[in-house]
């Protein structure tokens, strides 16, 4: 084979592997994207782990841009992300952003689908969300994994030490469990028993008859029951409605309870002071020397007094007759009042009334 050949063999060979090697950079490196019109938003979040210049940018998992800048935002705090996107594809306003993370750290901008008519232009600014980092979660869940794990472990040794004391106390007490079962056995053939009675009693037709019947009334029981308690609602309802009447006539009284209970005070000190006085009231009756104990003690005092009364008897009985002459005597003044004059005197009266 000449020089020349395996010259010609060898550029050949190159120029394929260029040209392969350039259909693989324009098939996988989507060059095509680099002559496609894009306008850039910026998105804050309050921490951005993991995201570079270049992390990709999707929106329901299809890519639609980059992130072209990261920049720190002194005035909010956080992370603001200078984001690319394809003009192609219009982002909706109420579209949240969320940044997510793969297990191997890997970041990606998520924008989900929103239902506003109003789209994002070039400069509008949003704000994201941050998912919680799986290593996070990871790291969160092995100490937990971890802490359960030792809890099992715990309670493994307890379960095994109940074991040990079960075995202890069956080994101890094996004839006294022996007998418990054998009472067991037996309190089961007695419940067996009696539910072989109850079978049979109720089977008796008389007694399903009875039943039935009983059943039957338990609506009419049920409602009556209900009528019962209406009736005591509404009676405990009236007696709430008499207690606030009684309530309201002795609001007052409460009012005045001042006035009295000092009114009260007042006639039992008035009662006090009579109570006292009709002692010495008492005392004074009871004396040997007072009037009225001399007057039903001493005779010669009440023969005297009797005297006396009868005296003025016939004092008053004479004053009576006294009486009458003057009333006569009036009278024949006011129908003669001639006879007081001289010339009464002179001419005399006949003596007859």
């Amino acid at each position: 084979m000449s020089e020349q050949r395996k010259e010609f063999r060898v550029g050949l060979l190159v120029l394929t592997a260029l040209l392969v090697a350039g259909g693989l950079i324009i098939r996988f490196g989507e060059l095509d994207n680099v002559w496609q019109r894009r306008y850039t938003i910026i998105v804050h979040f309050d921490k951005a782990p993991g995201v570079t210049r270049g992390t990709p940018v999707r929106k329901s998992g299809i890519l639609i841009g980059s992130v072209r800048e990261v920049t720190f935002d002194d005035s909010r705090g956080g992370v603001d992300l200078v984001v690319d996107i394809r003009q192609k594809h219009q982002l909706h306003a109420d579209g949240p952003a969320t940044l997510t993370r793969s297990i191997l750290g890997d970041a990606t901008i998520e924008f989900a689908p929103g239902r506003s008519r109003q789209y994002l232009a070039a400069g509008d600014h949003i704000d994201g969300m941050t998912t919680e980092d799986p290593v996070e979660l990871v790291t969160r869940l092995s100490v937990d994994v971890q802490s359960t794990l030792e809890s099992f472990e715990a309670t493994s040794n307890e379960w095994r030490l109940v074991g040990k004391n079960v075995n202890s106390l069956v080994d101890t007490h094996r004839d006294d469990l022996e007998t418990v079962i054998v009472e067991a056995v037996a309190s089961l053939r007695e419940f067996s028993e009696a539910t072989r009675s109850a079978n049979q009693l109720m089977a008796d037709p008389r007694n399903q008859e009875n039943l039935r019947k009983s059943l039957a009334a338990m609506p009419e029981m049920i409602e009556e029951t209900r009528e019962t308690i209406a009736g005591i609602a509404s009676a405990v309802s009236k007696a709430n409605g008499a207690l606030g009447n009684i309530n309201d006539a002795t609001l007052p009284l409460a009012k005045k309870s001042s006035t009295i209970v000092t009114r009260l005070d007042n006639v039992f000190a008035n009662l006090e002071v009579l109570s006292l006085e009709l002692t010495q009231f008492s005392k004074g009756i009871n004396r040997e020397d007072g009037t009225l104990n001399m007057l039903l003690n001493d005779p010669q005092l009440y023969r005297t007094t009797e005297q006396t009364m009868s005296s003025l008897t016939t004092v008053m009985k004479n004053l009576d007759l006294v009486m009458k002459d003057l009333r006569v005597f009036s009278d024949k003044i006011a129908r003669h009042p001639e006879l007081i004059g001289a010339g009464g005197a002179l001419r005399g009266s006949s003596g007859l009334k």
